[in-house]
């Protein structure tokens, strides 16, 4: 069996106590850093409260989870995701794998920064666009797609919520975030007016 356990946006305490029940039924607890860094507190937490050491995925080996699956099938093994457990496609592919191998599997959801930010701002979420992600330039590397769904959002109205790229996906590294002032440089590069109004919310729950 596989489970998926939302840590929400805290530390240890923002785990639910249906998360903590299936850690204490878990026989492997693996956890991944690339779509948020996880607060090591709650890693320390976990190791304790299980008296099992998490164990860390790359981003490539929840993608391809060979490994995750393989163990699923006969043992109950469980993933920790910053946040809400659904809220990165990956996470939802890995249920589609659970299926087509006829694996148990069950989601125990949490807080998102995708609902949070927005009362944290005094916004209505309700007023919100499609979600766009900025990423950290690599040469010539910067995709267009997430500036266009901004403009769209603006000549409709309504806000953007601007996630900030981050490398955090080799834990024996520093990771990576990319700045509020490099987003805007990058938007205003790519033809957002200047003046547009912009709010930064950083470490939302913690």
């Amino acid at each position: 069996m596989l489970t998926m356990i939302g840590l929400g946006l805290g530390g240890p305490n923002s785990i639910t106590m249906d998360g903590v029940i299936a850690l204490s039924l878990s026989e492997h607890i693996f956890y991944e850093t690339y779509t948020s860094p996880i607060h090591s507190d709650t890693l320390e937490w976990v190791k304790i409260k299980s008296q099992k050491e998490p164990v860390y995925l790359s981003r490539s080996q929840v993608e391809e989870p060979e490994e995750l699956i393989s163990l699923a099938k006969k043992t109950n093994v469980s993933l920790l995701i910053v946040g809400d457990a659904l809220s990165a496609t990956t996470h939802v592919s890995l249920l589609l794998e659970c299926k087509k191998n006829n694996i148990e599997y069950q989601v125990i959801h949490n807080a998102s920064v995708l609902t949070a930010v927005a009362g944290i701002l005094g916004l209505q979420h309700y007023n919100f666009g499609p979600v766009a992600t900025l990423v950290l330039p690599e040469g010539n590397y910067r995709p267009l797609s997430p500036i266009d769904k901004i403009k769209t959002n603006m000549e409709n109205g309504n806000h953007s919520l601007v996630l900030l790229d981050i490398k955090a996906d080799q834990p024996d590294k520093e990771p990576i975030y990319m700045t509020a002032t490099q987003a805007a440089e990058q938007m205003i590069e790519a033809g957002i007016p200047n003046d547009t109004k912009v709010a930064v919310a950083a470490r939302v729950g913690r």
